[in-house]
C-alpha cells in the first residue's frame, strides 16, 4: 500500500480526533522531503548540463519517473483530503489549512521540476530531429520549448530563475543553428550560376537540386519539412522575396525586354532553366514567343520546388502562390508595359493579326491560374490584351505623335521647291455639297481671285512634306473609322500640329542663331503647314463620320500659331543678322573720323565691303528659299538698317573738309553701287532703281546726302527752294544747317544760306 493509502487509513481510524493529526502530519512531511528531494535533484541535473556544462550525475529518465511518481501521490493526497480528511478534521481548520499550503507549494515545485524535464526532452528531440534533416519537427519541438519557457517565466519559483534564462538561452542557439542549417539546404537546392560568353552575350543558370530521396514523395516530404520550418521560423517569406527579385531580374525580364533565349534541361541532379541574353537586342520579340518562354520556366519551376504546399496561418497554401502575392504585380506590370503594349497595332491592318496575340494571351493567363501564381479572379493580363479598342487608339495616336515629332527634329536642310498652280478664269465658288454655284450671296467674292489660297513659290524641307502627308493620312483613315477613333484622329492632327510649334525652335535652336538658310526653311515650313491648317477642316468637314459633322471640327486657329510662329522665328534671325552687319559698320570707325582725317577712308571702305559682303551671302542663301515678297522685305528691311547707320553718322559730323566730302562721295556711291543687285533675284523681272526707293527707308534721303557732299552753297540753296524742294523733302532744317556748317567755312554767304533755311 502506498503512502497515501496508509495517511487514509490512519485517518479512517482516528474518525475525527486530533490523535490522528501527528500521523497524517509525519507521512505529509516524508511524501514532502522526498518531493523536494526529486525537485533539487532535477534542477541540479539539468543546471550541471545548460548552466556548468557537467557530466550528467543522474539519469534524467530515473529522475523523471521519481518526479511522476510524486505527483501521483500528491494528487492521490490531494483527493483523499477532499473526500474525507476534511470531513474527519473538522475542528483543526486551521492546522489542515496549513497542511494544504504547504502541500500546494510542493505541487507547484514539482510541477516546475516536471516542466525543466519536457523542456530538456523536446530539445533533445529537436537535436536527433535536426540530425535526421526533420527539420519541421525540429521547428516544432522548439516553439513548444518557448511555450513553456513563457509559462514557466511567469511563475515564480525560487531557485529556478537562473536555469530558465539558461534554457532562454540554449533554445535561441537551437534556434539559429536551425536557420543555419536549412538556409544551407536552400542555397544547395536552389542556386545561380552566371556566365559572360565571348560574343558578349551573358547567360544566367538557375539549378534546382533534387532532393537525395528513394521516391518523389519522400523528395516532396523533405521539401514540405524545410519549407514547413522556414515558415515556423518566420524566415520564408525573406526568402521568397530573395527569389522571386532573382527570377524578375535574371529570368522574367529578360525573356520579355532583350530577347533572351530559354533552355530547360531535365538533369540527373535535378533541373536546370538556362536564360542566355544577347550582346545587342535589334527588335523586340513577339508576345507568342514571350508566353512560350515565360511558360517553360514556370512550368519547370512549378514540378521543381514550387508545387510543394505548407501550412499556414491562412490554410494550406503553395511556394507558387507566395511567389505569386510577392512578384505578381510587378510581373504584371512589366508583362504589360513591355510585351502586350509593344504587340497593340498601330493601324487597323494590322488589328486581326493581334487576335492571335488575344488567344495567347488567354492560354497563358489560364495557365498561371493553373499553377496559382495568378488568384483565380486575376483576369489583368487579358482584360488589357481585351480591351483592343482603347488601347489601339491610343497606341495609334501615340504612334502618330512619336514620327511626327521624329519628322520635325530631322534636318531641314534638304529641301523641296513648292511652285503655286496657275489657275484660269474667275473664282469657283461651291455650295456644302461640292455642287459649282453660279452667283453667290458672299461679298468677298468680288475681292477674291482664283489665286488667292495658292501658296507662293519657295523651298521647303523634305522632312516637312512628309509631315503634311502623315497629316492627310490621318484624316483619310478618320473619315473611313468609327466615331470615337475617329475623334481621336482628329484630335492627333490638331495635337500634330501644336507639338510643332513646340518642338522646332527648341530642336533647331543652334542651326537658327548660326544658319541664314535655317531660319528661312523653318519659317516656309511654318506658313506650308499654316497654309494647309487653314483648309483643313473645309476639306474633310463633310467627310468624317456623321457623329463628327455636327461639332466644330477645325485647324483655322492653328494657322494663326503657325504663322507667329514663323514669323517670331524669323524675325529672330533677322535681328541677329541687323545686329550683325551693324556692328561691322561699327567697329571700322572710319566714317567717324574721316571728316578730320582722309587716312581713315581705306579703314571705312574695308567696313563697307564687309557689310556688304554679308548683305550679298544672306542674298545668295535667301534668294531662292524665300518667297519673292518675304525675301523683298527681308532684304529692305536689312539695307534700311545700314542706310539709316550712315547717314546718322555722316550727318552728325562736325566738320568735313573738302578731300574728306569727296572721299565719303566715294564711300556712299560704292553702297549705292553694290544696293540694287541685292533686289534682284533670278527668274524674276529686273529690278529698277526706283524698286529701290520704294522698299528701302532712307534711301531718298541717303542719295540725297551724296548730292549735298559735292554740291555749292547755290546748289543747296536752289535743292532747298524755300522748303518745298527735295533737299526740304528728306533732311529737317537742323540736319541741312548741321550739313552746311560741316561742309563750309564761316562766311556771309554761308551765313545767308542758313539764315533762308527754315
Amino acid at each position: 500500500m502506498s503512502l497515501v493509502a496508509d495517511v487514509i487509513a490512519s485517518v479512517r481510524s482516528k474518525g475525527g480526533e486530533k490523535a490522528g493529526k501527528p500521523g497524517t502530519g509525519g507521512q505529509l512531511e516524508e511524501l514532502v522531503k522526498r518531493a523536494e528531494e526529486a525537485r533539487e535533484a532535477v534542477c541540479q541535473t539539468l543546471g550541471s548540463r545548460y548552466d556548468s556544462l557537467a557530466m550528467v550525475v543522474h539519469d534524467t529518465a530515473h529522475l523523471h519517473h521519481r518526479v511522476a511518481n510524486a505527483l501521483e501521490d500528491l494528487t492521490s493526497l490531494h483527493n483523499s483530503i477532499e473526500q474525507e480528511v476534511v470531513y474527519g478534521l473538522e475542528g483543526s481548520v486551521g492546522e489542515v489549512g496549513g497542511v494544504v499550503r504547504r502541500w500546494r507549494e510542493v505541487v507547484g515545485g514539482l510541477e516546475a521540476a516536471s516542466t525543466l524535464l519536457t523542456i530538456h526532452t523536446l530539445l533533445d528531440e529537436a537535436h536527433q530531429a535536426e540530425l535526421e534533416y526533420e527539420f519541421l519537427k525540429t521547428a516544432q519541438n522548439l516553439a513548444q520549448v518557448e511555450k513553456l519557457l513563457e509559462d514557466a517565466s511567469e511563475k515564480d519559483v525560487e531557485g529556478q530563475l537562473d536555469l530558465l534564462s539558461t534554457l532562454q538561452e540554449e533554445m535561441l542557439v537551437r534556434r539559429t543553428q536551425l536557420v543555419y542549417t536549412i538556409g544551407e539546404v536552400w542555397s544547395e537546392t536552389i542556386t545561380w550560376e552566371e556566365e559572360r560568353l565571348a560574343d558578349g552575350s551573358r547567360s544566367v543558370t538557375l539549378v534546382v537540386q533534387a532532393v537525395k530521396v528513394e521516391s518523389k514523395e519522400d523528395g516532396l516530404h523533405k521539401l514540405q519539412q524545410m519549407l514547413g520550418a522556414l515558415h515556423m521560423l518566420g524566415e520564408l517569406q525573406r526568402r521568397v522575396t530573395a527569389l522571386g527579385k532573382n527570377l524578375m531580374n535574371h529570368i522574367f525580364k529578360p525573356i520579355i525586354n532583350d530577347a533572351a533565349k530559354v533552355k530547360a534541361t531535365d538533369r540527373s541532379d535535378g533541373y536546370s532553366v538556362q536564360v542566355t541574353v544577347p550582346a545587342s537586342t535589334k527588335e523586340k520579340t513577339p508576345a507568342s514567343t514571350v508566353f512560350v518562354h515565360l511558360t517553360q520556366v514556370l512550368r519547370i519551376l512549378h514540378s521543381a520546388l514550387l508545387c510543394v504546399n505548407i501550412e499556414a496561418d491562412e490554410g494550406e497554401i503553395s511556394l507558387m502562390q507566395l511567389l505569386g502575392k510577392q512578384l505578381g504585380q510587378e510581373f504584371t506590370e512589366v508583362l504589360i508595359k513591355d510585351c502586350l503594349a509593344e504587340a497593340v497595332p498601330c493601324s487597323r491592318a494590322q488589328l486581326e493579326d493581334y487576335e492571335e496575340v488575344k488567344r495567347d494571351t488567354q492560354k497563358f493567363q489560364d495557365f498561371l491560374i493553373d499553377i496559382g501564381f495568378y488568384g483565380p479572379d486575376n483576369k489583368s493580363i487579358i482584360e488589357y490584351a481585351a480591351n483592343v479598342d482603347v488601347v489601339f487608339s491610343n497606341k495609334a495616336c501615340a504612334h502618330l505623335l512619336e514620327r511626327a515629332r521624329d519628322l520635325m527634329t530631322r534636318p531641314v536642310h534638304v529641301t523641296v521647291t513648292v511652285t503655286p498652280l496657275e489657275p484660269e478664269g474667275p473664282l469657283i465658288i461651291q455650295d456644302e455639297t461640292g455642287k459649282k454655284l453660279e452667283k453667290s450671296s458672299m461679298r468677298l467674292e468680288k475681292l477674291l481671285a482664283a489665286k488667292t489660297f495658292n501658296l507662293p513659290k519657295c523651298q521647303i524641307s523634305a522632312s516637312v512634306c512628309e509631315l503634311v502627308e502623315l497629316i492627310y493620312e490621318t484624316m483619310e483613315e478618320a473619315c473611313t473609322s468609327a466615331p470615337p477613333y475617329a475623334g481621336r484622329l482628329v484630335y492627333t492632327v490638331r495635337n500634330i500640329l501644336m507639338l510643332y510649334c513646340q518642338v522646332v525652335p527648341t530642336a533647331h535652336s543652334h542651326a537658327l542663331s548660326t544658319l541664314p538658310q535655317q531660319a528661312a526653311v523653318i519659317h516656309n515650313n511654318s506658313m506650308y503647314l499654316a497654309h494647309h491648317a487653314l483648309l483643313l477642316g473645309h476639306q474633310y468637314k463633310h467627310r468624317l463620320p456623321q457623329a463628327l459633322r455636327d461639332n466644330t471640327i477645325t485647324t483655322v486657329d492653328l494657322a494663326q500659331q503657325l504663322r507667329i510662329m514663323a514669323t517670331s522665328t524669323f524675325l529672330k534671325a533677322m535681328q541677329g543678322h541687323r545686329g550683325s552687319v551693324i556692328d561691322t559698320l561699327r567697329e571700322s570707325a572710319g566714317i567717324d573720323m574721316i571728316g578730320c582725317d582722309t587716312s581713315a577712308v581705306n579703314k571705312a571702305e574695308q567696313g563697307m565691303r564687309q557689310c556688304l559682303h554679308q548683305l550679298q551671302l544672306l542674298h545668295r542663301v535667301w534668294q531662292h528659299v524665300l518667297p519673292h515678297t518675304v525675301y523683298t522685305k527681308a532684304m529692305s528691311t536689312l539695307v534700311g538698317s545700314v542706310v539709316e547707320e550712315v547717314v546718322t553718322r555722316v550727318v552728325s559730323l562736325e566738320d568735313i573738309s573738302a578731300d574728306s566730302a569727296l572721299a565719303l562721295i566715294n564711300l556712299l556711291n560704292l553702297l549705292k553701287d553694290n544696293i540694287p543687285p541685292l533686289f534682284q533675284v533670278e527668274g524674276e523681272a529686273k529690278t529698277s532703281p526706283g524698286d529701290v526707293v520704294r522698299h528701302v527707308r532712307l534711301w531718298g534721303k541717303f542719295c540725297e546726302l551724296i548730292i549735298i557732299l559735292g554740291a555749292s552753297l547755290h546748289d543747296i540753296l536752289d535743292r532747298w527752294s524755300d522748303g518745298k524742294g527735295p533737299l526740304a523733302h528728306e533732311f529737317t532744317p537742323d540736319e541741312a544747317k548741321q550739313l552746311i556748317r560741316a561742309l563750309f567755312q564761316n562766311t556771309s554767304r554761308r551765313a545767308q544760306v542758313l539764315a533762308s533755311i527754315k
